[in-house]
């Protein structure tokens, strides 16, 4: 299961708000983070998360070409 949760904070210093997301990772989803991570050597799964969503967002924008 992958659980995405937000919140809106404030920006230091300033008014203005930012969007955090806390994201759960368990069952089938987490199995297949720590086997990405494993093989591909990542030091953790922030780096896991890091690097798909660089590759989405890469291939969105790609296919709206």
């Amino acid at each position: 299961m992958l659980t995405i949760l937000n919140e809106n904070y404030k920006k230091q210093g300033t008014e203005e708000e930012i969007e955090g997301l806390t994201v759960l990772l368990d069952g089938t989803i987490k199995q297949v983070f720590d086997k990405i991570r494993v093989e591909k050597n990542y030091k953790d799964n922030n780096e896991v998360l890091r690097d798909i969503i660089f590759a989405g967002v890469n291939s969105i924008i790609e296919t709206k070409k």
